[in-house]
């Protein structure tokens, strides 16, 4: 049985763009592959990403959706062997070696995937969209409903952040915040990066974050979300005086399952199993009322 974490979002339009539709996406998408295959494919930069329209859904039912990180030939791991051997991958030149996540997006505005350690983010699936299709959608994590209000009560007290972000590019958001938090010397080469800023333990107590990097700390949690790969706060809540830490992406609306793999992929789960349960937590989550509790970035977009 594979473990695997299901993690809700609100899927919303990009502000001056035309409104998004899964449904006719999905249909756009599998008549282009049907006519030309690589259609499906987009490389930019050395990442490779893939979607397979699974089911294109309707008024009431999800668009489901395949979404692959490829990696090419300079990319591709090697294997390795007991006597201290290693050797390539054999695969033919069509072939890649593919990390999986599966995506369903509800016309009401929720959608969720199946989140793992190597799968696609769904900034992934937003920068595909953007690229190929000219279609601009924002995923939006939905957090446990006093996520937000935890940060809010750090204000003016943080002591030190843990970020890791994707590169703005893959993102159709305002970027105007990444000018403080992503370092220059990242450049244009890397995919993704990792901040750490803090007072340190041998600091002053009653030192904490300058007030413009927090700012953009609470602009990162609150609105630009789906870049985020991690992000940690840490700082004194000012009701309680006490030490908080906050873990944004631990505080994401999700469950946790357990599936089977697919015949003869032990590393892959069975699209069907992961798409039954997602459909099992959206139920739950909408009969219990889950979505109005919780705290959910509201995004834009700006040229």
């Amino acid at each position: 049985m594979l473990k695997r974490k299901l993690v809700f979002y609100r899927w919303s339009s990009a502000g001056g763009r035309r409104p998004f539709d899964p449904s006719a996406v999905a249909q756009r998408l599998d008549a282009a592959v049907r006519d030309d295959s690589a259609q499906q494919v987009i490389e930019r930069d050395g990442v490779i990403t893939a979607i397979e329209v699974v089911s294109v859904g309707g008024d009431r039912q999800p668009s489901r959706f395949r979404l692959l990180a490829l990696r090419g030939e300079e990319d591709r791991p090697s294997k390795w062997d007991s006597a201290g051997s290693i050797g390539p991958i054999e695969l033919r030149s069509h072939e890649y070696a593919a990390d999986v996540t599966h995506v369903a997006i509800w016309p009401d505005g929720h959608c969720a995937h199946d989140s793992s350690q190597h799968g696609p983010r769904l900034s992934r699936m937003s920068f595909f969209l953007r690229h190929r299709m000219n279609e601009y959608v924002q995923f939006s994590p939905i957090y446990k409903d006093d996520t937000l209000e935890k940060l809010k009560e750090m204000a003016g007290q943080i002591r030190s952040f843990d970020l890791s972000m994707t590169k703005p590019e893959y993102s159709s958001q305002d970027r105007t915040t990444f000018g403080t938090l992503f370092p220059a010397v990242a450049g244009e080469k890397l995919p993704s990066v990792r901040v750490s800023l803090g007072m340190g333990r041998t600091g002053k107590r009653d030192r904490f974050i300058d007030q413009e990097i927090e700012e953009h700390i609470m602009h990162l949690a609150e609105n630009s979300s789906d870049l985020l790969t991690g992000m940690i706060v840490r700082g004194r809540n000012k009701r309680t005086g006490q030490i908080q830490v906050v873990n944004l992406m631990k505080d994401k609306l999700g469950v946790d399952i357990e599936v089977q793999s697919r015949p003869g992929i032990r590393s892959v789960p069975r699209s069907e199993a992961i798409f039954h349960e997602l459909d099992q937590a959206y139920k739950k989550f909408s009969q219990e009322q889950t979505f109005e509790s919780s705290s959910a970035a509201e995004v834009t977009y700006r040229d």
